[in-house]
């Protein structure tokens, strides 16, 4: 690696070459527009970061600048809705300014997504298949810097967030029936335990006190790298790099968190007491249409191993409510369960046809596709009923002193996350970004809490 790269950036541009000539403001900025999961807006940080590192400053409006991209998601019909949209929208920026150059980037560009190339997109100019920073890099037209590798600098932030999300693996293994993205990114790809140790001492060493180690399904993580590796190992490899405050990791799957990553996560300091477990349905027979390996008891019994390892732990999950295939006494069940496990916060997403999978197939069977008024109607029931039970969890914070490690300003107020994820909002004059504060808790509600500035703690 060129140990370049590992300068602050305003001393690292003094040693590249210069542009041949001067460049207009617009010609200087890029627009990255973003819509999906983490994995995408982490690859969307990654490329920002990139992009800033060959000399581009962002822009506000895509008509501000030169190189416009749009980071696509196909889990749900409504994301690829946003960005074609979006894509309408462009018409007249490259109508009026017709070097703009456009790049559709992210799953709706997946290897098995061929009809996207069928559409009529004038507007693109490049099509980029999901996570391949380096390759949305080496179309940007104006590179103010040129660097040996266009891939050095996607990791290599300048002034990093707070907290940062770095992708540990691409690609699934999994075929839940309902779920597209292995269509789109392809197999299971573990990156090298040593190449995420380092990446992750860069980013802290640039002052990121947060990081958030993404995977499609994170727990499977290292089962294809020589020796096996899991989750666990890497976490306690990254543990003790100096700078590192807190450590998380998301998402999960039931069939791959094993014991030794849930004592993993309780002993280790800085990895934070919040697992996201996706559970997706409360009924043994929608989950095996589903495809997912395991049952309600089997989820019922991880949880309550969870839960003693890490009694302070908060648990989310996905469900997706109106499946194919699902009817009134299955929906109950999933009310059931999470009634009874009574999680934290619940991720609620009406099913969505999607092209190539199995639950695609049923949705176009009238016997076994629920009307779209029903689906909406099961997804506010458990939103509301979440909603109760979220509000009644956060309200035992209620005159606690909690530990806030602060992301930013909102609104006029300090705004942080809890270790165990909650939101919380704080007042005071002082710049408190990046640090932890502790703050007794005023208020409390379903989706966030707020109190006083009562200290700080000074990481060990």
């Amino acid at each position: 690696m060129n140990d370049l790269t590992l300068l602050p950036f305003e001393a690292f541009a003094q040693t590249l070459p210069k542009p041949s000539r001067d460049l207009t403001p617009r010609e200087r900025r890029y627009y990255v527009w973003t819509v999906g999961c983490q994995m995408n807006i982490s690859d969307s940080e990654r490329l920002e970061a990139a992009l800033q590192g060959v000399g581009y400053a962002p822009a506000e409006r895509p008509e501000e600048a030169s190189f416009i991209v749009l980071n696509s998601c196909s889990v749900r019909a409504s994301a690829e809705e946003r960005i074609m949209g979006k894509l309408g929208e462009l018409q007249r920026v490259k109508r009026e300014q017709p070097d703009t150059r456009v790049v559709l980037w992210g799953c709706m560009v997946g290897p098995n997504n061929l009809s996207i190339f069928k559409q009529k997109l004038p507007v693109v100019d490049h099509f980029v298949s999901p996570s391949a920073v380096d390759e949305v890099l080496a179309l940007a037209p104006n590179p103010i810097y040129q660097l040996e590798d266009p891939a050095l600098p996607v990791a290599d932030w300048t002034h990093p967030p707070v907290s940062v999300h770095v992708p540990i693996q691409y690609g699934c293994n999994m075929s839940c029936a309902f779920c597209v993205i292995p269509l789109r990114r392809g197999r299971e790809r573990s990156r090298p335990l040593a190449e995420i140790v380092d990446e992750v001492t860069r980013i802290v060493a640039r002052g990121a006190k947060e990081i958030t180690l993404l995977g499609q399904i994170v727990d499977s993580w290292g089962h294809d790298l020589p020796g096996r590796p899991g989750l666990a190992d890497l976490l306690r490899a990254i543990h003790d790099v100096p700078g590192l405050v807190r450590l998380r990791f998301l998402t999960s799957h039931p069939a791959w968190m094993v014991d030794k990553l849930i004592q993993t996560v309780a002993e280790l300091p800085k990895c934070m007491p919040e697992i996201n477990l996706p559970v997706q349905s409360g009924d043994d027979g929608i989950l095996k249409i589903m495809r997912r390996g395991y049952t309600v008891q089997r989820y019922r019994d991880l949880i309550g191993r969870i839960r003693a390892a890490m009694p302070h732990v908060a648990m989310t999950t996905d469900v997706i409510v109106g499946h194919p295939g699902e009817q009134r006494q299955h929906f109950q069940g999933t009310l059931d369960l999470a009634s009874e496990i009574r999680f934290d916060k619940i991720h609620i997403a009406a099913y969505s046809w999607r092209p190539g999978t199995r639950a695609g197939e049923m949705e176009e069977n009238p016997e076994f596709a629920v009307p779209e008024p029903e689906k909406q109607i099961r997804r506010i029931e458990l939103e509301r009923m979440q909603e109760q039970i979220s509000t009644e969890r956060n309200a035992a914070y209620l005159d606690q002193t909690v530990e806030v490690l602060v992301e930013g300003e909102s609104k006029g107020k300090w705004r942080g996350r809890t270790p165990q994820n909650k939101l919380v909002f704080f007042s005071d004059a002082e710049n408190w970004t990046g640090r932890l504060a502790l703050v007794h808790i005023t208020k409390t509600g379903a989706w966030s809490l707020q109190g006083q500035l009562a200290g700080e703690r000074i990481p060990a």
